[in-house]
């Protein structure tokens, strides 16, 4: 948290790509090579809810790994499916088998299963069973849903200087952006359905007192130009002001959206202009067929140039279309890819605005920085399912670092990161970077095991944790009562597990 004429920031610690990456479209003309294919990136879709108060602190939560409840069906042979019955006739059941491997999508197998090979059978109450019914069905069908609901919303466009903003007003926060509308629909959506998942990982302990504004923008020049205006000089794409109640972000989505739209209509004028061509081979080929004969040529001849000719024509019709068609997929995995990073942007920046505005305010609470940003971070690589946020396997990449860091010779002492305070979490020049870095790693090292190894996450005991202490203990006095135990005792705990995940 950064302290500075009366405000407190919470920044949000996102390095920007690099200069020499590309982000154009893939344009396919009508003759030339392949351009390198793109990494994709996946989004999915939930529901949305109104915000609900509460004035008491609410029983802990499930926790945000838990699978959704089942129904259990086991065959004779031992072998067993975990799903929903759909359907019962006499001689076979029909039968959803929900698939959730620890952090990959979540995938579905209907199945019919013969009624002999059944050895037995759990079913849940019906309550549980319409709920779990209601889940798969939004699952099934959430990009339609997702797409009702970008429709659904209400913008107000409002021109400025020559740009186009969007407003809108929902039951959780306020918004503007200068992104696109489609990008801005989408964001939206994506917002509301992770304020909905949050919620059911860390229910709401109140109403908040202000609104919570959120700032997109569709250029990066226009980002930067709005925190200048802030007096800020940082890298970070994205950022939440908690004195402000404000979730800023912005990339160059706009810049990429026209360029793809461009392709996209290159693309549709040389499919256009290749099947009038295709359209007219048959006059083309009496035409051709008719200079052969004056050539001289035979009728055995003449076919079999006709032949190879309309063979050729056809074949160039169909690379061109088999091109463009990869070309597209490119674009499309790009645009998920880019999408992708804004959308873990914001679901970083949602929970800090969550955390603030309904759970643990500063007016009553005191969250170290190292929680809040981890907590960020654990959420922030969440699989959508549905409404459900799940958060059953750390990221590979982000465990990588921190085991190497730990294996190393020198890891990061818990003690230095308990006491850290907020502005040695904030990069403003390279010189910091890396221990800047190092302090998020280890942040979220030590939020996924509270969370899932050493489950805290909604309990009293947390609760106490976050609380203004008028005890007048120390972060790490504080952290032990936290865990039960003695930092050093608790950091080689930590220590193992992690190795070990």
């Amino acid at each position: 948290m950064l302290f500075g004429a009366g405000l407190a920031w919470l920044f949000m610690g996102w390095s920007v790509p690099g200069s020499a990456r590309s982000d154009a479209p893939v344009a396919v003309p009508a003759k030339g090579a392949d351009a390198p294919a793109a990494s994709p990136a996946t989004a999915a879709a939930g529901a949305v809810e109104p915000v609900a108060s509460s004035s008491t602190a609410p029983a802990a939560p499930e926790s945000p790994a838990a699978a959704w409840k089942l129904e259990r069906v086991t065959l004779a042979d031992g072998k067993a499916y975990e799903g929903l019955v759909t359907d019962e006739r006499p001689a076979e059941i029909e039968f959803i088998e929900v698939h959730q491997p620890a952090g990959k999508p979540m995938y579905l197998v209907v199945r019919s299963i013969d009624r002999k090979s059944i050895g037995t059978w759990t079913r849940l109450p019906p309550e549980q069973r319409a709920d779990l019914a209601t889940r798969i069905e939004g699952f099934r069908h959430r990009a339609r849903i997702e797409a009702r609901r970008m429709e659904d919303l209400r913008l107000v466009a409002i021109r400025r200087d020559r740009t186009v903003s969007w407003q809108y007003q929902g039951d959780w926060f306020s918004l503007e952006s200068t992104a696109d509308e489609q990008m801005t629909r989408q964001s939206i959506v994506r917002i509301e359905q992770l304020f909905t998942a949050f919620r059911q990982i860390l229910p709401p302990r109140l109403v908040p007192q202000t609104r919570l504004q959120i700032r997109l923008f569709g250029d990066t020049s226009e980002y930067r130009q709005f925190l200048g205006g802030r007096g800020l000089d940082m890298q970070n794409p994205a950022f939440f002001a908690a004195d402000f109640n404000l979730v800023a972000a912005g990339s160059d989505m706009n810049r990429f959206v026209d360029e793809l739209t461009r392709v996209r209509r290159k693309h549709q004028e040389l499919r256009q202009k290749y099947n009038r061509m295709l359209a007219e081979t048959p006059m083309r080929l009496k035409e051709f067929n008719e200079s052969l004969r004056k050539a001289g040529r035979t009728d055995e001849e003449r076919q079999k140039i006709s032949v190879a000719e309309q063979r050729k024509w056809k074949d160039e019709v169909a690379t061109l279309e088999a091109r463009i068609k990869a070309a597209e997929r490119r674009n499309a995995s790009r645009f998920q890819e880019v999408t992708g990073e804004m959308f873990g942007r914001l679901a970083h920046e949602s929970f800090h605005a969550y955390l603030e505005n309904f759970v643990y305010p500063r007016s009553s609470s005191e969250v170290p920085r190292w929680l809040n940003e981890g907590l960020a971070q654990t959420f922030e690589a969440g699989l959508l399912d549905g409404d459900s946020l799940r958060v059953d396997a750390p990221g590979a990449r982000i465990l990588a670092r921190l085991k190497s860091d730990l294996a190393g010779p020198n890891p990061l002492p818990l003690a230095e990161l308990l006491t850290a305070d907020s502005n040695q979490f904030i990069s403003t020049h390279r010189g910091d970077a890396a221990q800047s870095s190092r302090l998020y790693l280890y942040s979220w090292g030590l939020a996924y095991f509270l969370d899932f190894e050493q489950p805290l996450l909604g309990t009293k005991e947390l609760e106490r944790y976050v609380s203004l202490d008028p005890t007048g203990q120390s972060e790490i006095e504080r952290f032990e009562t936290l865990v039960g135990m003695p930092l050093p005792e608790f950091q080689e705990r930590w220590r193992g597990v992690m190795l070990g995940l």
